[in-house]
């Protein structure tokens, strides 16, 4: 086989130097060696002269061949670099989380393990990330996936059977996992602990059996025969730490107090201010945070609860409408916290409780819009009954007919916004027959939709943070209390990841072991994407959206 080479030569011209190429065949003459340019190729771009060396090599050697995208076959792929970014972090990141599970050696007294607790809670976690579903099928999910390599797992060792097994050995792992978890997100920010929120939310089973789960109504989805209760605590950075399932819940409110007396016992709070939704509040669970030196509490009452704080005089705000200008809004008392948010500081009442009264003016266009809404949409329905009961063909009976009523107002939630009344009368049927019938009438209750305009657009906080508190770091402002109650959405955004984007819905497993496990696996995946999150907001990339703080 003829040898050829790329040749260059370099000349000078101007003060600038120029390099040429050329196609050269070496010879051996007198005892020298010497070239015979066959093709003069001149100026050439690195690039080019790359690409001509890498065609001479290929054409002149046996073990190289050249071929198109066309001609490729591919049999197979492996999922690798989401795999490996989710490996990485938890590696890195929260280095030490394997080290909470028990060894092979550990956890068999005759036959080591083939595969640890860790790599299989690294596994699940992975899965539930990237592709969540049943673990039945992240058998099949693992054999496409690079898994094996980056986790020294081999194929064989991975089955339905060690999948359950393991689920167990997971979940008696998991006060560990929690208090690592407090332990290292202390170390990394202290701050980020002094003010932790906490939620409820819920979730049901479509299967057979689930011992753990009870009938409820559930928020999104009604009501359910096998509801159960999810609890979450995350620190001011949206890292969770605690979790757990209710398995005795019977509402919002009997919740915290039982967990505030386990998280003291199991984190050790030196004090934290406590932040919960006002689904939880009652003088019960107040009383017991009060009680408790090592909680200060962040909350909010409902509509109906404001009307009874000393000293609220909600008639000022009779005359606020959408068109309320700031002036008007400042002149009745209050102070600007933002462009649309006022509030005011109405001090520590006789129970030792503070109240902040925050008005915002896009909250009460909303209210009002939606109130009228579902009015209007209420009276359509009844003017529908209304239409029934006059064409009736045959008799109507009083109790199902009011109960219908009932149902459409109570749907709309307008019930003490319009009046309705049932007058029996009698149709003609089409064979002469008389019918037992109602005239249907409504009105709008005008009393009761000023009273409730009168809290349009408010809403108020409670806290025992006040300033008689002996830390002034623990005094915090109006604004800084307004500032933490709306952070909350930082839980609220945890179950929204749990629930959707993790899928703790549907559940495949039904075991109470399986089913605590299976909410820690969703945790822990959740754990990696507000990783992920954070680090966006720290470092944003262009052009990949994060999501607002």
């Amino acid at each position: 086989m003829v040898m050829q080479l790329l040749s260059h030569s370099k000349k000078n011209a101007k003060g600038k130097t120029y390099t040429y190429y050329s196609i050269a065949e070496p010879y051996w003459e007198d005892k020298k060696n010497k070239k015979k340019i066959l093709f003069y190729l001149g100026n050439l771009t690195p690039l080019q002269a790359q690409q001509i060396r890498n065609i001479l090599k290929a054409s002149q050697s046996e073990d190289i061949f050249t071929a198109t995208f066309e001609d490729m076959l591919f049999e197979n792929h492996y999922r690798y670099l989401d795999i490996a970014f989710l490996n990485q972090l938890w590696d890195q990141e929260w280095k030490g989380l394997s080290g909470i599970f028990p060894t092979p050696e550990e956890t068999s007294n005759t036959k080591q393990k083939e595969i640890s607790t860790a790599d299989i809670a690294k596994l699940l976690t992975f899965y539930r990330c990237l592709d969540p579903g049943s673990y039945l099928s992240a058998v099949e999910w693992f054999e496409t996936t690079t898994c094996n390599l980056l986790l020294g797992i081999e194929p064989g060792q991975v089955n339905e059977s060690r999948f359950y097994r393991e689920l167990t050995a997971i979940e008696k792992q998991k006060e560990k996992i929690e208090q690592w978890l407090y332990q290292t997100l202390k170390n990394r920010n202290e701050k980020s602990m002094r003010i932790v929120f906490y939620d409820l939310s819920d979730s049901y089973f479509e299967g057979r059996r689930c011992p753990i789960a009870k009938p409820g109504r559930t928020k999104a989805n009604g009501f359910r025969e096998k509801r159960i209760i999810l609890s979450l605590l995350v620190n001011s950075e949206g890292y969770p730490f605690s979790w757990k399932i209710l398995e005795d819940y019977t509402a919002d409110v009997s919740t915290l107090t039982k967990n505030t007396d386990l998280w003291q016992k199991q984190f050790n709070f030196s004090k934290i201010i406590l932040v919960f939704d006002r689904g939880m509040v009652s003088d019960e669970n107040l009383l017991n945070l009060e009680n408790k030196q090592n909680y200060l509490y962040i909350t909010a009452l409902d509509k109906p609860q404001i009307a009874g704080v000393e000293k609220v005089n909600l008639e000022r705000f009779k005359g606020f409408t959408n068109e309320t200008t700031e002036k008007e809004i400042l002149s009745n008392g209050l102070t600007k916290y933002d462009d649309v948010t006022f509030y005011e500081d109405m001090g520590i009442d006789s129970a030792s409780r503070r109240h902040i009264l925050i008005f915002n003016s896009d909250l009460l266009k909303d209210q009002r819009k939606t109130r009228e809404k579902l009015i209007d949409i209420a009276i359509k329905e009844l003017e529908d009954v209304k239409k029934s009961l006059l064409e009736a063909k045959k008799s109507r009976n009083l109790k199902p007919t009011e109960h219908k009523i009932s149902e459409i107002l109570r749907k709309r939630g307008v019930q003490s916004f319009i009046e309705t009344k049932l007058e029996s009368i009698n149709i003609s049927g089409e064979s002469g027959s008389s019918i037992s019938s109602f005239n249907l009438t409504y009105e709008r209750n005008v009393e009761n939709i000023k009273k409730s305009m009168l809290i349009d657009g408010i809403w108020m906080l409670v806290t025992n943070i006040t300033e008689t508190l002996e830390s002034e770091e623990d005094r915090l402002k109006p604004e800084e209390l307004i500032s933490a109650y709306r952070d909350k959405n930082r839980i609220e955004e945890a179950f929204r990841d749990v629930k959707s984007f993790i899928k703790f819905q549907p559940t495949f497993v039904y075991t109470d072991d399986h089913v605590r496990a299976h909410y820690t696996i969703c945790i822990l995946s959740y754990l990696l994407d507000v990783t992920i999150t954070n680090k966006l907001r720290q470092k944003p990339i262009e052009g990949i959206g994060s999501r607002a703080p």
